[in-house]
């Protein structure tokens, strides 16, 4: 028997959103030692939805605790209440799309190969030119 956490409203009206989008996602994964709401893989972001739970002070600090280790692996940590989904999913959604076009720009801009040699290159042709002409100059 396999242990399934239960899923608040809020994550599944956002979940819901996210799937209406197109947007992939697993919910209720495991990584770094701690459980996450949402996990969107291919842009390395993960999605919390916090109740009423998530106010206490000993809360916070887990929650703390738990982004920072999510953000030293190279995880982006997004938050959001449970009313924040339930009041203006709308805006929530823009969070999450503006984190992946981000990403996404990113990912592009990283992936793009110069054309032609780079400046350290054209410098290096430089010197190699003035060497081969002041060897030529000795040997005649």
């Amino acid at each position: 028997m396999r242990f399934e956490p239960s899923k608040t409203g809020a994550q599944r009206l956002l979940a819901e959103k996210l799937r209406a989008e197109g947007i992939s996602f697993t919910e209720n994964q495991w990584l770094e030692g701690w459980e996450v709401d949402l996990f969107l893989s291919r842009y390395y972001l993960v999605i919390e939805l916090d109740g009423f739970y998530h106010l206490s002070a000993k809360q916070q600090e887990k929650d703390l605790a738990k982004d920072r280790r999510l953000q030293a692996a190279g995880y982006h940590v997004l938050r959001f209440t449970n009313s924040q989904v339930y009041q203006d999913w709308k805006s929530c959604l823009a969070q999450i799309k503006n984190v992946i076009n981000n990403q996404e720009r990113q990912v592009k801009k990283g992936a793009q190969v110069a054309s032609g040699p780079t400046q350290w290159q054209e410098q290096l042709a430089a010197i190699k030119k003035k060497l081969t002409a002041a060897e030529e100059n000795n040997q005649t």
